[in-house]
């Protein structure tokens, strides 16, 4: 039976692996703690005790010595990408970060088109002659409903304000798109 390779400090994890894998279930799904990759060793890095935490191949340890009292037990111990590869994890990272980003927009203009729907199944209607001031709400969706809002009231005043606004607002979002 195969075993496991996974190693840290020097000694191997041993758990029994399938016929033809180096890491065992629990190593396989372990990720580099610095860029995310799949690891495959431990940090063999030792302050008070050994590390131990998961590192790929292209990544290792060191001490972030521009803080004070950093090489003594884990104090400032840090895991870093070997320089040969500092820009493939940097590039890695970024991309990463930018597809988050475009499923964030995406998200946000099915949503956005969702209540874009929504606001313009609303209609608000204001009569006005020189007796009186009526405002009406008109909504379209999903059956056609009507309210009688005031007559010449403070409500109806600014209901009317309303609607220049949501108007404006929708004319702003169709020349955005």
């Amino acid at each position: 039976m195969d075993a496991c390779k996974f190693s840290t400090y020097g000694y191997a994890c041993g758990k029994p692996v399938e016929h033809g894998r180096y890491l065992c279930e629990e190593h396989a799904k372990a990720k580099c703690s610095s860029c995310g990759q799949p690891a495959t060793h431990g940090c063999d890095f030792c302050g008070q005790f050994v590390c131990g935490a998961p590192l790929c191949d292209e990544c290792t340890y060191g001490t972030d010595e521009s803080k004070s009292a950093g090489s003594w037990g884990f104090m400032n111990h840090i895991h870093v990408s070997k320089p040969e590869f500092v820009d493939k994890h940097e590039n890695a990272r970024l991309k990463a970060a930018l597809a988050a980003k475009d499923a964030e927009l995406s998200r946000l203009r099915e949503e956005n088109e969702q209540l874009s729907s929504f606001v313009k199944s609303f209609h608000l209607t204001c009569v006005e002659s020189s007796f009186y001031k009526d405002c009406y709400l008109h909504i379209h969706e999903p059956d056609s409903v009507s309210f009688r809002l005031g007559n010449g009231s403070q409500f109806s005043k600014f209901i009317g304000a309303l609607e220049k606004r949501r108007l404006t607002a929708l004319n702003e979002t169709q020349e955005g798109e």
